[in-house]
C-alpha cells in the first residue's frame, strides 16, 4: 500500500492582496504563526469532507473583539490552488529567516519536485515517514519529522525521524529505538524536542495517547530520553493541541476519549523542573460552543487563540459535519495557573512566533484586510512506500 506526501514551502514578499473572506466551519486544518499573522490552510468542511486547499490568515497586529470589532481575516486561497486539497496535515515555520511555511499532507498522486532559481520545476525525492508531527529547530536550519514507515507481520510499527536540511532540502533518516507512537512535538528553548503523549506500538493499540512519560529528543546530540513526569496524571486522549509559553509551560487544550470530551480539557506541563510536572490551572469551564477536537491552538503573546474544530459527541461522519465550529475563541494565559476565557485581544509591542501543534485538527462575514502576499510557492511531492 502506498502512502503519499506533499511538501509545500511558501515564501512571502510584499505583494498586496485585499480580499474579504467568509469563514466556514472546518477541522483538521493547520495554523502557522509568523509576522503577526496566523496562516490557516486546508482542513475538511461540510461540503469538502476529504479536505480543502483553503488558505487565509488572521491579522493579530491589531486589537479586536470577537463580539464587536471583528478580527481581520484575509483570503489567500488563489495563491494556494497548486496545493492538493487535504486534511490532518502538519506544518512548521522554518528557513534561516523563519519566513517559510513547511507543510506535509497526503495526496492521491505520486510526484516529487524542487523549485530551482525561481524559474523551473526540477524532479526530486525526499523520503518522509507516515508523519505524526514535524518541528523546526531554533535557527530554522533543520526540520525534524517523526513518524512510522513500516509495519511488520505482527502489526508492529517501525518508527523513524526524518531530518531535512532547509538550506539544501536534502533529508536523511535516523533509526529510533522507540516502540511507542509519539504525539505532538514541542521545541524547547534548549533545542530539545518534547513529544507530548504516546500510545502503544501495535496498530491495534493506537487509541488514545497517555502522558505519564514524556519522550525527549536532543537535537544537539541525536539522543533520546524517556522522562517520567510528576504531578497529576492527565486523562488519555486524542485530537488535542499544545503550545509553549515563554516561561517554559506547555499548555494542552482539548482532546477526546471515545469521541467524548475529556474532563481535564486544559492542562499545564512545567518544563523548567528536572522532572516535568503536570498540573491543572484555575479556569472556568469552556464555553458550550468551544471545540474540543479537530481544532488548532496558537499562542500570540499572552493569548491562546483556538480556531475552528468540532464540538460534537458523535461518530457518524455525516452528522459530525453539522458540528464544525466556525469561530475563534481565546484564553488569556498571562497569569500563571489562573487563566480566563476572553473575547478582546490586545497585541503586545513585540511577540515571539510560536508554532502551532495539532494532533490530527451560520456563516460569519469578516471584513477583508491587507497583508503580504505570496511571491513564490515551492511544492515538493513524494511517494512513500
Amino acid at each position: 500500500m502506498s502512502r503519499y506526501s506533499i511538501f509545500f514551502f511558501v515564501f512571502f514578499s510584499q505583494l498586496i492582496i485585499t480580499s474579504p473572506y467568509t469563514l466556514v466551519g472546518r477541522s483538521g486544518h493547520t495554523a502557522s504563526y509568523m509576522d503577526n499573522k496566523i496562516y490557516f490552510l486546508g482542513g475538511r468542511t461540510k461540503i469538502y469532507r476529504d479536505g480543502t486547499n483553503d488558505f487565509f490568515c488572521l491579522d493579530v497586529s491589531k486589537p479586536f473583539n470577537l463580539d464587536s470589532t471583528l478580527p481581520i481575516v484575509v483570503d489567500l486561497s488563489n495563491d494556494a490552488r497548486q496545493i492538493y486539497p487535504h486534511k490532518n496535515g502538519a506544518s512548521a515555520i522554518c528557513g534561516p529567516n523563519k519566513d517559510t511555511i513547511y507543510l506535509i499532507c497526503r495526496a492521491s498522486m505520486s510526484y516529487s519536485y524542487r523549485f530551482i532559481n525561481n524559474k523551473e520545476w526540477v524532479p526530486g525525492t525526499i523520503f518522509i515517514p507516515e508523519w505524526s508531527s514535524t518541528v523546526c529547530n531554533k535557527n530554522g536550519s533543520y526540520i525534524y519529522t517523526y513518524g512510522s514507515y513500516h509495519y511488520d507481520v505482527k502489526k508492529h510499527a517501525m518508527y523513524t525521524m526524518s531530518i531535512t536540511d532547509t538550506t539544501s532540502w536534502n533529508s536523511g533518516l535516523s533509526d529510533l529505538d522507540i516502540t511507542n507512537n509519539l504525539g505532538l512535538s514541542i521545541l524547547l528553548p534548549d533545542e530539545r524536542i518534547a513529544y507530548i503523549g504516546y500510545s502503544g506500538e501495535r496498530i491495534d493499540d493506537f487509541v488514545d495517547f497517555n502522558f505519564r512519560n514524556t519522550y525527549i529528543y536532543d537535537t544537539n546530540y541525536g539522543t533520546w530520553e524517556n522522562m517520567s513526569t510528576s504531578g497529576i496524571e492527565p486523562s488519555p486522549r486524542i485530537s488535542y493541541t499544545a503550545v509553549l509559553t515563554q516561561d517554559g509551560l506547555i499548555i494542552i487544550y482539548g482532546g477526546a476519549n471515545f469521541m467524548t470530551p475529556v474532563p481535564d480539557q486544559i492542562l499545564v506541563l512545567d518544563t523548567k523542573v528536572d522532572h516535568f510536572n503536570w498540573s491543572t490551572p484555575n479556569i472556568n469551564p469552556a464555553p458550550s460552543s468551544a471545540p474540543f477536537r479537530g481544532h488548532t491552538a496558537t499562542l500570540v503573546g499572552n493569548y491562546m487563540i483556538i480556531a475552528f474544530g468540532m464540538n460534537d459527541h458523535i461518530t457518524v461522519v455525516l452528522l459530525m459535519m453539522m458540528f464544525l465550529v466556525i469561530k475563534f475563541i481565546m484564553i488569556d494565559v498571562n497569569e500563571k495557573n489562573n487563566y480566563k476565557w476572553v473575547k478582546s485581544f490586545t497585541p503586545t509591542l513585540a511577540t515571539t512566533p510560536n508554532i502551532t501543534k495539532t494532533a490530527y485538527p451560520t456563516k460569519s462575514a469578516i471584513i477583508g484586510g491587507t497583508t503580504g502576499g505570496i511571491a513564490t510557492i515551492i511544492i515538493i511531492m513524494s511517494n512513500v512506500r
